[in-house]
């Protein structure tokens, strides 16, 4: 993890996207969303810079299989004024011991739209798989802040 960061220009985003290459992907073979979520709304409450607009981005290959229910975790930090938008992973063979996993019914973009995203302006994108990952990080990116002032605008 990196703490909190101002990026101000070209060499803090290098400085910064270096850290991010060396920092290692931590993985536990379970997906909690909700655990994401909850750690993103502490962080943000002790962020020391101020903003008008509180955004949590949820980027996965998979549905919540791992602590508490991710619709409740959600709520709360719609509850407080923070939106959530989600990247969603997909992949064309399903997990063999969990299909559902990765492969939920109506899709796992339509998971996200109904249990994870929420919020002013909130949307999800897909990523064909992990190669394509890059480009939607992009997109999704790119989305945001052009819509940064566009309220009711919604990408879903």
């Amino acid at each position: 993890m990196i703490d909190w960061t101002p990026i101000d220009g070209p060499k803090a985003a290098q400085e910064f996207g270096d850290r991010l290459l060396e920092s290692g992907r931590s993985f536990a073979d379970r997906t909690s969303i909700s655990g994401g979520i909850d750690f993103a709304v502490a962080q943000l409450a002790r962020a020391p810079f101020s903003a008008e607009r509180h955004i949590i981005d949820v980027s996965g290959d998979g549905t919540n299989n791992a602590g508490r229910d991710v619709v409740q975790a959600r709520d709360e930090a719609l509850a407080l004024g923070i939106t959530i938008n989600g990247l969603v992973i997909l992949s064309e063979r399903p997990l063999a011991w969990n299909p559902e996993h990765t492969n939920p019914p109506g899709g796992l973009a339509n998971y996200y739209r109904i249990n994870v995203t929420g919020g002013p302006g909130s949307f999800v994108l897909e990523a064909r798989d992990f190669g394509s990952f890059g480009q939607a990080i992009v997109k999704k990116m790119v989305a945001e802040i052009a819509d940064a002032s566009a309220p009711g605008n919604s990408l879903q």
